[in-house]
């Protein structure tokens, strides 16, 4: 696990996003620093899909939100506050920084 992914990780646990009303935690997260430096890749996100969901449906989640660039995490949470499929998107990968 990189660096930053787990410095992302801490920080999640931290602030108990997962435990947090939708909103909040994308507020949360887009104004988070580690999730600034954080720099989510499309395979990555695949991959964060696939482990915090069933499988066909990280699969047409993924497929429907379109992501194809590298972007800063947290731009994607402030990105999600706007459209449905990203924010379940988001949530999802909230969750997945959240398990142990």
């Amino acid at each position: 696990m990189s660096r930053s992914l787990r410095k992302l990780r801490e920080a999640v646990k931290a602030a108990r996003m997962a435990e947090m009303p939708v909103a909040k935690a994308l507020k949360a997260l887009a104004d988070m620093p580690e999730a600034r430096a954080f720099q989510l890749t499309p395979d990555m996100l695949r991959c964060m899909l696939l482990e915090s969901l069933p499988e066909q449906y990280a699969i047409v989640l993924f497929e429907r939100a379109g992501y194809r660039v590298k972007i800063p995490l947290a731009d994607l949470a402030y990105l999600a506050r706007h459209d449905e499929t990203l924010a379940e998107i988001v949530v999802s990968v909230i969750l997945y920084l959240d398990k142990d």
